[in-house]
C-alpha cells in the first residue's frame, strides 16, 4: 500500500509541474512530456557534466577524463539506426560493466535513484517502482536528443 502511495505522490507532484502549460495535450501526451521533463532534469543533474548540456561529449570536466565522454546524440546512428534502449538501460543501473568506464568510474544511476527514494515511509518495492521510472526517463530523454 505504502509503494503506491509513494509512487501516486511522485506522480501528482510531477503533473502539477506539466498541467498549466498541457492543457491541450492527451493524457498520454502529458505522461511523455512529464517523463521527457524527469529525464532532461536527471541528465542535465547527473550526466552533463561528462557528456555535455547537449549529450555531444564536451561537458565541463570531459577534459579531465582519461577517456573520452561518447556523444550521446549518436547512440542509434552508431547501433544501425536502432535506439539501444536496453543496453542503455544495462549501464545506466549497473548490470553492465563498460569497458571505457574501468572500474565503474561512471556512477552507477539506479544505486544513487535508490538511495534518494529512501525514506521511512518508502518500502525496497515502492523504491524500486520510482528508479525504475527514473531510468525510463532518462533513457527516454537520451532518445529525444538522438540526431535525425
Amino acid at each position: 500500500m505504502q509503494k503506491w502511495l509513494v509512487v501516486t505522490g511522485v506522480v501528482v507532484a510531477l503533473a502539477a509541474i506539466a498541467i498549466p502549460r498541457a492543457r491541450s495535450e492527451t493524457a498520454a501526451d502529458n505522461v511523455t512530456s512529464l517523463s521527457l521533463e524527469l529525464g532532461k532534469a536527471d541528465f542535465r543533474k547527473y550526466c552533463a557534466a561528462c557528456h555535455g548540456v547537449s549529450g555531444n561529449g564536451d561537458g565541463t570536466i570531459a577534459e579531465f577524463l582519461t577517456i573520452s565522454a561518447p556523444d550521446l546524440t549518436t547512440l542509434a546512428a552508431r547501433n544501425a539506426g536502432t535506439f539501444p534502449h536496453q543496453r542503455l538501460s544495462e549501464v545506466i543501473d549497473g548490470r553492465a560493466e563498460v569497458k571505457v568506464h574501468g572500474p565503474r568510474d561512471m556512477p552507477v544511476w539506479g544505486e544513487w535513484f535508490d538511495y534518494e527514494a529512501m525514506s521511512p515511509d518508502t518500502d525496497r518495492d515502492a523504491r524500486e517502482i520510482i528508479v525504475r521510472l527514473r531510468i525510463e526517463a532518462l533513457i527516454s530523454y537520451v532518445e529525444s536528443i538522438q540526431q535525425k
